[in-house]
Protein backbone atom coordinates (compact mmCIF):
# COMPACT_ATOMS: atom_id res chain seq x y z
CA UNK A 1 0.00 0.00 0.00
CA UNK A 2 1.58 3.44 -1.16
CA UNK A 3 1.36 6.86 0.82
CA UNK A 4 -1.59 7.83 -1.20
CA UNK A 5 -3.48 4.97 -0.36
CA UNK A 6 -2.75 4.89 3.20
CA UNK A 7 -3.78 8.91 3.09
CA UNK A 8 -6.72 8.98 1.29
CA UNK A 9 -10.16 10.15 2.09
CA UNK A 10 -10.72 8.56 5.61
CA UNK A 11 -14.27 6.89 5.66
CA UNK A 12 -15.44 9.48 8.24
CA UNK A 13 -14.81 12.67 6.50
CA UNK A 14 -17.87 14.55 7.20
CA UNK A 15 -16.59 15.12 10.21
CA UNK A 16 -13.88 17.32 9.03
CA UNK A 17 -16.42 19.05 5.86
CA UNK A 18 -18.84 19.65 8.32
CA UNK A 19 -17.11 22.89 9.61
CA UNK A 20 -16.39 24.05 6.35
CA UNK A 21 -19.12 24.62 3.50
CA UNK A 22 -18.00 23.92 -0.16
CA UNK A 23 -17.90 27.66 -1.00
CA UNK A 24 -15.44 28.26 1.64
CA UNK A 25 -12.03 29.48 0.09
CA UNK A 26 -10.10 26.64 2.22
CA UNK A 27 -6.45 26.03 2.64
CA UNK A 28 -5.27 22.25 3.43
CA UNK A 29 -2.00 22.33 4.93
CA UNK A 30 0.30 19.21 4.73
CA UNK A 31 -2.62 17.96 2.39
CA UNK A 32 -0.78 14.72 1.54
CA UNK A 33 -3.04 13.14 -1.15
CA UNK A 34 -5.15 16.41 -1.22
CA UNK A 35 -8.76 14.39 -0.91
CA UNK A 36 -10.28 18.04 0.85
CA UNK A 37 -10.02 18.98 -2.73
CA UNK A 38 -12.82 16.99 -4.30
CA UNK A 39 -15.12 18.89 -1.59
CA UNK A 40 -14.26 22.13 -2.07
CA UNK A 41 -14.93 24.61 -5.42
CA UNK A 42 -11.90 26.68 -3.99
CA UNK A 43 -9.28 24.95 -2.44
CA UNK A 44 -5.77 25.04 -2.57
CA UNK A 45 -3.47 22.23 -0.60
CA UNK A 46 0.27 22.62 0.66
CA UNK A 47 2.73 19.76 0.84
CA UNK A 48 6.20 19.18 1.11
CA UNK A 49 6.18 16.76 -1.37
CA UNK A 50 6.96 16.57 -4.85
CA UNK A 51 4.56 13.57 -5.58
CA UNK A 52 1.38 15.30 -3.38
CA UNK A 53 1.73 18.26 -6.07
CA UNK A 54 1.79 15.92 -9.01
CA UNK A 55 -0.77 13.50 -8.08
CA UNK A 56 -3.55 16.48 -7.07
CA UNK A 57 -2.23 18.07 -10.29
CA UNK A 58 -3.53 14.76 -12.77
CA UNK A 59 -6.58 15.32 -11.03
CA UNK A 60 -7.01 18.76 -11.33
CA UNK A 61 -6.75 19.89 -7.72
CA UNK A 62 -4.51 22.78 -6.69
CA UNK A 63 -1.60 21.90 -4.57
CA UNK A 64 1.94 23.94 -3.85
CA UNK A 65 5.03 22.46 -3.11
CA UNK A 66 5.47 24.13 0.50
CA UNK A 67 7.06 23.64 4.19
CA UNK A 68 4.30 24.51 6.81
CA UNK A 69 7.82 25.18 8.82
CA UNK A 70 8.22 28.69 6.88
CA UNK A 71 6.26 31.40 5.78
CA UNK A 72 3.08 30.63 4.14
CA UNK A 73 3.48 31.68 0.55
CA UNK A 74 -0.04 33.59 1.11
CA UNK A 75 -1.17 36.78 1.74
CA UNK A 76 -2.32 37.86 4.88
CA UNK A 77 -6.12 37.33 5.00
CA UNK A 78 -6.20 35.22 1.62
CA UNK A 79 -8.19 32.19 3.14
CA UNK A 80 -11.89 31.65 5.12
CA UNK A 81 -10.86 28.18 6.20
CA UNK A 82 -8.17 26.37 7.16
CA UNK A 83 -7.14 22.52 7.59
CA UNK A 84 -4.10 21.36 9.65
CA UNK A 85 -5.49 17.36 10.13
CA UNK A 86 -2.71 15.22 11.60
CA UNK A 87 -0.11 18.07 10.89
CA UNK A 88 1.18 19.52 13.81
CA UNK A 89 2.51 16.35 16.15
CA UNK A 90 5.19 16.49 13.42
CA UNK A 91 6.38 19.69 13.38
CA UNK A 92 9.03 21.20 15.55
CA UNK A 93 7.40 24.60 16.67
CA UNK A 94 4.26 24.10 16.23
CA UNK A 95 3.36 27.64 17.64
CA UNK A 96 4.89 29.13 14.65
CA UNK A 97 2.68 27.25 12.58
CA UNK A 98 -0.69 28.21 13.98
CA UNK A 99 0.76 32.09 13.92
CA UNK A 100 1.31 31.58 10.47
CA UNK A 101 -2.65 30.04 10.00
CA UNK A 102 -3.88 33.16 12.17
CA UNK A 103 -2.46 35.47 9.20
CA UNK A 104 -3.55 33.72 6.28
CA UNK A 105 -6.89 33.56 7.85
CA UNK A 106 -9.93 36.60 7.20
CA UNK A 107 -11.32 38.17 10.07
CA UNK A 108 -14.01 35.24 10.85
CA UNK A 109 -12.43 32.45 8.94
CA UNK A 110 -11.63 29.56 10.97
CA UNK A 111 -9.60 26.34 11.28
CA UNK A 112 -9.81 22.65 12.09
CA UNK A 113 -6.82 20.90 13.32
CA UNK A 114 -6.49 17.24 15.10
CA UNK A 115 -3.38 15.54 16.44
CA UNK A 116 -3.11 12.48 18.21
CA UNK A 117 -4.05 12.51 21.88
CA UNK A 118 -1.01 12.14 24.51
CA UNK A 119 -0.74 8.42 24.63
CA UNK A 120 1.57 5.93 24.30
CA UNK A 121 0.76 5.01 20.83
CA UNK A 122 1.50 8.29 19.08
CA UNK A 123 5.14 7.04 19.27
CA UNK A 124 4.72 4.57 17.00
CA UNK A 125 5.09 6.65 14.31
CA UNK A 126 8.88 8.11 13.86
CA UNK A 127 7.56 11.01 12.64
CA UNK A 128 5.96 12.23 15.66
CA UNK A 129 8.07 15.60 17.26
CA UNK A 130 5.24 15.62 20.13
CA UNK A 131 1.62 14.56 21.23
CA UNK A 132 -0.84 17.04 22.58
CA UNK A 133 -3.57 16.77 25.41
CA UNK A 134 -6.88 18.87 25.17
CA UNK A 135 -5.77 21.26 27.11
CA UNK A 136 -2.12 21.80 25.75
CA UNK A 137 -4.14 21.83 22.26
CA UNK A 138 -6.76 25.04 23.38
CA UNK A 139 -3.58 27.09 24.85
CA UNK A 140 -1.58 26.55 21.66
CA UNK A 141 -4.70 28.00 19.58
CA UNK A 142 -5.52 30.89 22.15
CA UNK A 143 -1.62 31.96 22.72
CA UNK A 144 -1.41 32.26 18.79
CA UNK A 145 -5.02 35.07 18.75
CA UNK A 146 -7.13 32.37 17.65
CA UNK A 147 -10.50 31.91 19.93
CA UNK A 148 -12.07 28.18 20.43
CA UNK A 149 -15.22 27.20 19.19
CA UNK A 150 -15.17 23.43 19.84
CA UNK A 151 -12.25 21.37 21.47
CA UNK A 152 -12.91 17.45 21.65
CA UNK A 153 -11.29 14.28 21.07
CA UNK A 154 -12.24 11.84 18.05
CA UNK A 155 -11.79 7.89 17.94
CA UNK A 156 -8.98 6.74 15.46
CA UNK A 157 -9.05 3.24 16.84
CA UNK A 158 -8.25 0.68 14.02
CA UNK A 159 -11.39 0.09 11.91
CA UNK A 160 -12.86 3.47 12.84
CA UNK A 161 -12.50 4.70 9.28
CA UNK A 162 -14.12 1.63 7.90
CA UNK A 163 -17.09 1.38 9.76
CA UNK A 164 -17.67 5.38 9.21
CA UNK A 165 -17.12 5.05 5.28
CA UNK A 166 -20.15 2.73 5.34
CA UNK A 167 -22.97 4.65 7.16
CA UNK A 168 -24.98 7.46 5.32
CA UNK A 169 -23.37 10.19 7.27
CA UNK A 170 -19.51 9.59 6.70
CA UNK A 171 -18.97 10.30 10.70
CA UNK A 172 -17.82 8.21 12.96
CA UNK A 173 -20.69 7.00 14.76
CA UNK A 174 -21.87 8.29 18.22
CA UNK A 175 -20.81 5.33 20.48
CA UNK A 176 -16.98 5.42 19.14
CA UNK A 177 -17.59 9.45 19.57
CA UNK A 178 -18.22 8.93 23.09
CA UNK A 179 -16.40 6.62 23.45
CA UNK A 180 -13.09 9.09 22.75
CA UNK A 181 -13.44 10.98 25.69
CA UNK A 182 -12.24 8.17 28.05
CA UNK A 183 -8.72 7.96 28.52
CA UNK A 184 -8.33 3.92 27.34
CA UNK A 185 -9.25 4.77 23.80
CA UNK A 186 -7.30 5.40 21.20
CA UNK A 187 -7.76 9.36 20.11
CA UNK A 188 -7.09 12.49 18.59
CA UNK A 189 -7.52 15.71 20.08
CA UNK A 190 -9.32 18.36 17.60
CA UNK A 191 -10.29 21.65 17.42
CA UNK A 192 -12.29 24.31 15.61
CA UNK A 193 -10.85 27.83 16.74
CA UNK A 194 -11.73 31.29 14.87
CA UNK A 195 -9.77 34.13 14.26
CA UNK A 196 -11.24 37.56 15.84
Amino acid sequence: MGYFDWHGAPGYFRDITRHFPSSTRLLDLGCGAAWLGEHYEDYTGLDASGDAVEAAAERGITVIQGSVEERLPFEDATFDGVIAKDLLEHVERPGEVVREINRVLRPGGRVFASSPDAQKWVWDDYTHVRPFTRKGFRRLFTDHGLKPVTVGYESVMPGTSVIAARLPSHRRPLPLRVAAWLPVVRRNVWILAERG
